[in-house]
């Protein structure tokens, strides 16, 4: 299971325009998949929000912030997109054939 990100608001970072972040978007809560990109508009007014500030990257992408790029002590320090799609292409190369299908490789 993914290690829940520490929204603590004593510590809890406000986002700003121009910060490089990793979000989770609505689609990926569950999964844990972030996405990097740099905030365009914050979305959530208050300061501190328990389950991350709601921000629209400059691609489009809408989501909850889980952790700063560059910070020294990310919020999570595992479950960057990239390393997502590793797990996923590790995944889908170890699928063994049932018999009767084509093999593929």
């Amino acid at each position: 299971m993914h290690e829940k990100p520490n929204h603590d608001p004593s510590t809890q970072r406000y986002p700003k325009k121009g910060d490089v972040v990793c979000v989770s978007e609505k689609v990926n809560y569950k999964n844990g998949i972030l996405t990097e990109g740099t905030v365009q508009d914050v979305l959530t007014s208050k300061k501190t929000h328990p389950r991350g500030h709601k921000v629209r990257l400059t691609d489009g992408t809408i989501g909850r912030v889980q952790e700063f790029v560059g910070d020294e002590k990310p919020v999570t320090p595992q479950n960057t997109t990239l390393q997502a799609q590793e797990k996923e292409e590790e995944i889908s190369t170890n699928v063994e054939p049932i018999e009767g299908d084509l093999d593929l490789r």
